[in-house]
């Protein structure tokens, strides 16, 4: 059983900057499986508030705060310019917690962000994970699609309001509007700077399990299939309704999916 403990970013303690250092906060309870996750483009840690309720016992969720991204302005004290930095730190960061039980699971860019975490564990010869998991994003092997060329603050922020990644609250706050569209710029901007390895990488020996919106303008349903890739174990792929962000918009269904294939992995744990 891993120790139940949550890992508290400083920015949800204190109210600072998002990418600061995380500590761990002892608890005292125990959960056979500890989630990772990683937000979309323009998003934050903020994004998986509530998980741990909808998850229920057995399960501890762990949003994962990333350094701030920076390639308008690379070498930035404090940030990362490419997606290969920000694995490696995030890998470095959580390696301790790495070493018992977990999952992983990325929604769209923090797809990348997991699948370079869990391939760096496997190069290392350390832990895999239990589970991966991923939403709306294609295999990591397949061309991006252009989303950083010219992209101006109006086009930035009609992406994030046309994929319901804004809400009402993003259109009546100029100030966390302009954030945001510079959060997802810079995001998309290191995204763009993977580069799938033409040999080394390995299929991951856990079961991974893909969910795709029916009606994601993004991710064609055979990009999002074309995971089994990259999976040595078991592949499953679940085609939930809605678009780019189908864990909003079908939180009931989502979570539903989420739980059971988590404690399928959590079970396989206590083997």
């Amino acid at each position: 059983m891993a120790h139940r403990t949550r890992y508290a970013t400083q920015d949800t303690v204190n109210g600072a900057t998002a990418g600061t250092p995380q500590r761990v906060v002892a608890r005292g309870e125990t959960a056979p499986l500890r989630l990772f996750c990683f937000h979309h483009a323009g998003g934050s840690a903020w994004s998986f508030a509530g998980w741990d309720r909808r998850l229920g016992p057995g399960i501890e969720v762990v949003p994962v705060s990333l350094l701030p991204r920076s390639v308008s302005v690379p070498g930035s004290p404090g940030s990362v310019s490419t997606m290969d930095d920000l694995v490696r730190e995030v890998a470095g960061r959580f390696a301790p917690a790495f070493d018992e039980p977990y999952a992983l699971y990325g929604h769209s860019m923090g797809s990348l962000v997991a699948y370079g975490v869990a391939q760096r564990r496997l190069a290392a010869g350390r832990r895999p994970p239990a589970c991966f998991v991923t939403g709306a994003h294609r295999a990591p092997h397949l061309p991006a699609p252009e989303l950083t060329t010219d992209l101006s603050d109006t086009a930035a922020l009609e992406l994030l309001l046309g994929l319901g990644g804004a809400g009402r609250l993003l259109r009546e706050n100029p100030r966390r509007m302009r954030a945001a569209v510079d959060r997802l710029r810079q995001d998309l901007l290191v995204s763009a700077t993977y580069r799938h390895p033409a040999e080394g990488h390995r299929p991951l020996p856990c079961p991974v399990h893909v969910l795709h919106g029916s009606d994601d303008p993004l991710v064609p349903l055979a990009h999002a299939a074309a995971w089994d890739r990259h999976a040595a174990g078991p592949f499953s792929l679940r085609v939930m309704p809605g678009g780019h962000f189908f864990h909003k918009e079908h939180q009931g269904l989502f979570f539903e999916e989420l739980r059971r294939t988590l404690r399928t992995a959590g079970a396989g744990q206590r083997r």
